[in-house]
């Protein structure tokens, strides 16, 4: 009887042993796919996009199907900053904030997608996911960068009071230290109520999309008014352009920006509107 309850003890010995070490393992397993993703994460903020590439397709061939809910928002979040294709992109984000509704990921996937809209032109749906971002998230760090692109979509538009609105707003909310974001609301304010001007200032053009959309979001992040001109069959280039219905003053002003930060911008009329809007 006393073998027997010693080789019982030793037997329950051994399979809380066996739990533990896989739990140890899958408990290191997860943090090599943690690793993985945050040496994504800096390679994509530091435009090393290959190898960014290369390391999210590990991480998906290796840990994927045991992923956290988390960890699988935060690799379509990457996959979507990753790709040159602007539909997967937008395909992505969508995803991030369908299935990934309550991760870190899904504010900052809706102002993504809002940005896409805006670029593209359709601008009561950049304002819908903008609404969506301050109504879902309303404790979001980007809720004031949103009002930003609320009174770009609303200028835009034509409607100059909503564009007010949203920028005396945004500079309410606004961090004092965030000073990018602070001179793009007040260059906001300081348009929205005035005469429509005329100009905008283009940057580059393309035959390839994606490269428009890089270069477009490139400049979206350094705080520009950015927004994509469609071509069309005749005339099939993709316009990288800076403001709309720009004052002559202000246009130069912002030609002036571009210029020192090595770009090679020059003003377009905007009763020059060749590839169509």
């Amino acid at each position: 009887m006393l073998l027997r309850r010693r080789a019982e003890r030793f037997a329950v010995r051994v399979a809380c042993l066996t739990v533990a070490l896989i739990l140890i393992g899958a408990l290191e397993v997860g943090a090599q796919g943690e690793d993985l993703l945050d040496q994504v994460e800096s390679l994509t903020d530091r435009g090393e996009t290959l190898s960014a590439r290369d390391i999210l397709g590990r991480w998906e061939r290796e840990h994927q199907d045991a992923a956290t809910p988390e960890n699988l928002a935060r690799f379509w979040y990457l996959q979507a900053r990753l790709t040159p294709e602007a539909a997967r992109a937008e395909m992505l984000y969508l995803r991030v904030v369908i299935e990934g509704s309550s991760s870190v990921y899904a504010d900052d996937a809706l102002m993504r997608l809002a940005q896409y809209a805006y670029t593209a032109g359709e601008h009561s749906k950049s304002i819908d996911y903008l609404g969506r971002l301050r109504q879902d998230f309303p404790t979001s760090e980007l809720n004031a960068e949103a009002m930003l692109w609320i009174a770009r979509n609303s200028h835009a538009q034509g409607n100059a009071e909503g564009a007010c609105t949203a920028a005396e707003q945004g500079l309410r909310e606004v961090a004092p230290t965030d000073a990018t974001l602070l001179r793009a609301l007040g260059e906001a304010r300081a348009e929205c109520g005035g005469a429509q001007g005329r100009y905008t200032v283009q940057v580059a053009a393309f035959k390839d999309g994606s490269a428009a959309q890089q270069l477009a979001r490139d400049l979206m992040g350094r705080g520009y008014d950015t927004w994509i001109l469609n071509g069309t069959p005749g005339d099939p280039f993709y316009r990288v352009r800076v403001g709309r219905g720009l004052d002559e003053t202000r246009a130069e002003e912002v030609l002036g920006r571009l210029t020192s930060e090595g770009y090679s911008p020059f003003l377009v009329t905007e009763a020059r509107r060749p590839g169509g809007d």
